[in-house]
């Protein structure tokens, strides 16, 4: 009987110490951070702005929408010179407890990108708070004046609208979602570089300015966030990517070069393309393509120079043929899908050969080359990233049209 009344006694003292929430608080003791940006300052000092979701403005809402997206939150930005301080600093000035557990996005500034980011991701990593799951994004200019000036309309709070636009890269492959754990192991990688989305502020002039003009047969231009031809809407822009050598921002992509990016890692849902007419130069064909399988890629050596061979398959369909040219015929759907290769192809090769001439192996060929190697060690001292551009890249593109949308046969117009 002692040794039931011991053994129940203790479960009882057990039960007594793990129960209670001695750390817990009520919701308006807590300010609810919902994105962070930092930017650089002299002196390693760094300029920190925090978006604190509105918990009350958001509840007389009703979830129904029709609150403005610049009375849902506010933003405070804080001189410290570390993380850990300005969430002190910010307790302070706020009279609630920072939570930043609920943190969407990290954003950067670019200023601070070119510096190096390696001091500021580590102690990330430690702090409870801060989730390897939240978004990271690289802005053109400061964090503060990106984060200030995003104002979405059809969302309550601006760190939905960041979440819902990074999720919508699946529409059109021009951007590559990228979370801080990612951008960590890419970090610590000796065989790729690590990347993240790329922003801006767009100044809705509706100017055309694209970074770069369209590589025929394709028709459409390249751009950069702030380069979109449009007026209205948010001024925030999120497109293309920002790519690393080590922890160090190198250069940007374009958001035709993302896409290139996303067929060779094998993330490439569906997108449109518009390429000229084969047979009708002066008229457009629109397909709709995704990839027919993953990426076929080898590796090896020539005379000790690393070689890269790659096979990629691409399947479309036709989705517009204003010349009235019947492309679903055997024929003439070969020369459609020449076209398409070779459009492909020549945006892959300039999108390698800008990536060499960075020196960023964003699509992470090395780890085609462990196979070779019996130890870590042997990787490591590889020094993948320093052979990357002096590689030999050849490129194959197969194209298969499958499908030709909700019309069998294309008719010309008469008359």
């Amino acid at each position: 009987m002692s040794l039931r009344m011991t053994i129940s006694c203790l479960g009882l003292a057990v039960c007594l110490l793990l129960s209670g929430c001695s750390s817990a608080n009520e919701t308006d003791e807590v300010a609810y951070i919902v994105a962070i940006g930092v930017d650089s300052l002299p002196n390693k000092q760094l300029n920190i702005t925090y978006m604190i979701a509105i918990p009350r403005v958001l509840s007389t809402s009703g979830g129904s929408g029709d609150v403005d997206s610049r009375k849902s939150v506010a933003t405070i930005t804080i001189k410290a010179p570390s993380l850990a301080e300005g969430r002190s600093l910010l307790s302070s000035s706020i009279a609630r407890s920072p939570d930043l557990s609920h943190i969407k996005v990290w954003v950067v500034g670019e200023e601070l990108a070119k510096r190096g980011l390696g001091d500021l991701v580590s102690p990330i990593f430690r702090f409870r708070e801060f989730r390897g799951s939240m978004y990271m994004m690289v802005v053109r200019g400061t964090a503060q004046e990106f984060l200030k000036t995003n104002h979405p309309s059809l969302e309550v709070l601006p760190s939905r609208w960041v979440e819902g636009i990074l999720l919508s890269g699946n529409e059109t492959s021009y951007l590559l979602p990228t979370n801080i754990h990612e951008f960590y192991n890419r970090l610590k990688s000796t065989s790729g570089a690590p990347y993240v989305v790329l922003a801006g502020i767009n100044p809705l002039s509706g100017q055309d300015k694209p970074s770069a003009k369209p590589t025929s047969p394709e028709r459409s231009s390249e751009y950069l966030p702030e380069n979109i031809p449009r007026t209205g809407g948010n001024p925030a822009s999120v497109l293309g990517t920002a790519v690393f050598k080590r922890d160090k921002l190198a250069g940007m992509l374009t958001n035709e070069e993302t896409r290139m990016v996303a067929i060779l890692m094998g993330k490439f849902p569906k997108g449109f393309l518009t390429i000229a007419d084969p047979k009708m130069s002066e008229r457009n064909v629109h397909v709709l393509l995704r990839l027919g399988k993953s990426p076929k890629i080898n590796v090896g050596f020539e005379n000790k120079r690393p070689v890269i061979n790659i096979d990629v398959l691409i399947e479309g369909e036709i989705t517009s043929i204003p010349s009235g040219i019947n492309y679903e015929g055997l024929d003439s759907r070969k020369s459609l899908e020449t076209q398409v290769s070779k459009a492909i192809k020549m945006q892959m090769v300039a999108m390698l050969k800008h990536t060499q001439e960075l020196g960023t192996d964003v699509v992470n060929f090395g780890r085609y080359y462990r196979p070779a190697f019996n130890t870590y060690d042997e990787v490591a001292s590889f020094n993948w990233n320093d052979l990357y551009p002096e590689a030999e890249i050849n490129v194959q593109i197969s194209t298969k049209i499958r499908r030709t949308g909700l019309m069998f046969k294309t008719m010309p117009i008469r008359g």
